[in-house]
């Protein structure tokens, strides 16, 4: 078996991010699809997160194919400003079941960076300690069924705000149109076949 490497990397996302968007941010959903299946075809493994326009990744797997997706990604148009933070060998892969875990923007991701005194998510301010305290904390979300999408299921979990909160009363609004519609439908239906 070849060696195994981790490496950690940063980048910028080249498309603007939905604002207020419900869920995961569209563009990261995309890329998220993709990087599962062809992280599994090449048997790698890793963390994503994104946020304030940043990702933060890590990736596992054996030397080559870890080189093949960096190169890869320098080209990728959706990211711009790469730049590898960590490199290193291991002896075993910290991520084995997850060929792409996506971590959700949360509290305690929140609460450290602001006890290190960042206002937002930008990792190419982050030290040495820094990173590896954004790495653990990754790492223990992904135990977390709240804070963490499962690769197996395909489900996003979001922290609740004030968005989700709104969502249901849109969706009785519009479960009520509809049935306003079909309503008027039948009525019409039941006139014009005198049924009324």
């Amino acid at each position: 078996m070849e060696k195994l490497v981790q490496i950690i990397y940063v980048s910028k996302s080249s498309f603007t991010p939905a604002i207020n968007s419900a869920g995961i941010e569209p563009n990261v959903a995309r890329i998220l699809a993709k990087s599962r299946i062809n992280n599994r075809k090449n048997g790698l493994v890793g963390v994503l997160y994104f946020g304030d326009g940043c990702f933060f990744q890590c990736l596992e797997g054996e030397e080559a194919a870890i080189d093949t997706l960096y190169a890869k990604l320098q080209q990728d148009p959706r990211h711009k400003d790469l730049m590898l933070i960590s490199r290193k060998q291991i002896a075993t892969l910290s991520f084995s079941d997850w060929a792409m875990k996506y971590v959700p923007l949360d509290v305690k991701l929140n609460n450290e960076l602001q006890a290190n005194g960042y206002k937002s998510f930008d990792p190419y301010k982050f030290d040495v300690v820094m990173t590896a305290k954004i790495l653990k904390l990754l790492q223990t979300s992904i135990n977390d069924d709240n804070k963490i999408n499962d690769d197996n299921k395909n489900v996003v979990i979001q922290p609740l705000n004030a968005l989700s909160v709104k969502k249901p009363k849109n969706y009785l609004a519009i479960f009520a149109f509809i049935f306003s519609i079909l309503s008027l439908a039948i009525s019409i239906f039941n006139l014009s076949h005198g049924n009324i």
